[in-house]
């Protein structure tokens, strides 16, 4: 079967089959956990390369998720063709920054970064603006169906060579590592190691090697599991600096809790107070006043609590406080 020159398989293809609502769902709560958590971690510490890698290596994620979410809508065949290399173009942004994120989890950042990113940017731009990786998309009876370029076994060499050496340095790290790190490090090469596997069978060996598009949307899915070992190594091991997302996470829920209880003890003491006989009337002068001394009492219910935590969790005397 021919679509323009692009040469699709030869056997017959199986195509991915409607996404259904719970398809969908995951689908959303994949990428809201991957947008949050890159803007949260991110937001922690811009300057930290940790920090940021892995902010580069969600939000390249969160591309290629969405990319194939908003294709599995798309019938018109410039905005399918667009969204697939784009889709395609996503992966070795994300191989790349999984690589030198684990390394710069392990102690080991790579000294010279030059040559992997002038290849993975050569790749991701060969990727979306030719069709080396992507020759062609087409939809056959409501399904779609890729015809691959002449570059993707170049394509799918370079992702799976990087995303082994990521995996490889976290299962396997250094031994001069603190015990913490290494348990970090370990959870989280798990983590990536599900991901990837899923990923590499489902939307690499299937597709390409028989023609079977019908589990496409199970590799994005599977970032759910390396997102759930970044969130259990924060938690459990302090990645990204638990205590300053601890702490600032318990003095939000205390200032939102006492606004809340100070709030309605004022409403409660000055609906009776205010000498209004209309009922209706000392309620809203009541919440007036009662937000006003929320206003006013907010900034030092926010020190004292910063202060109480900073003791609980062992912060140095002294210490500037994160803003």
């Amino acid at each position: 079967m021919m679509a323009g020159n692009a040469q699709y398989k030869a056997f017959p293809t199986k195509p991915s089959p409607p996404m259904t609502l719970l398809t969908a769902s995951l689908y959303l709560l994949c990428l809201a956990f991957l947008l949050g958590s890159a803007l949260f971690v991110l937001s922690r510490d811009p300057r930290s390369r940790l920090n940021r890698l892995y902010a580069l290596l969600a939000l390249s994620l969160l591309g290629w998720a969405a990319t194939l979410l908003a294709f599995a809508g798309q019938a018109a065949p410039a905005p399918l063709l667009l969204l697939g290399r784009l889709n395609f173009a996503a992966v070795p942004v994300a191989a790349t920054a999984a690589l030198l994120f684990v390394r710069e989890l392990a102690g080991r950042p790579l000294r010279s970064q030059g040559w992997l990113w002038a290849e993975t940017l050569a790749l991701a731009l060969a990727s979306l603006l030719t069709g080396g990786v992507d020759r062609a998309e087409r939809v056959v009876q409501g399904q779609h169906l890729t015809a691959y370029g002449p570059l993707f076994p170049l394509y799918l060499a370079h992702v799976v060579l990087l995303l082994t050496l990521a995996v490889l340095t976290a299962l396997r790290p250094p031994p001069t590592a603190l015990p913490q790190a290494r348990r970090s490090l370990r959870l989280v090469g798990w983590g990536m190691l599900a991901a990837a596997l899923v990923g590499l069978v489902t939307n690499a060996l299937l597709p390409y090697s028989f023609g079977d598009f019908r589990w496409i949307n199970a590799g994005p899915l599977a970032t759910l599991l390396f997102l759930g070992s970044v969130g259990y190594a924060v938690f459990a091991y302090h990645l990204f600096s638990l205590r300053i997302i601890v702490r600032r996470a318990l003095v939000l829920a205390g200032l939102v809790t006492l606004a809340l209880e100070l709030y309605q003890l004022a409403v409660t003491f000055l609906s009776h107070l205010l000498p209004f006989g209309d009922k209706e009337a000392r309620g809203y002068a009541a919440a007036t006043v009662a937000l006003a001394v929320n206003a006013f009492t907010q900034q030092p219910v926010r020190q004292w609590l910063e202060r109480l935590l900073d003791r609980a969790l062992g912060a140095p005397h002294g210490q500037r406080r994160d803003r």
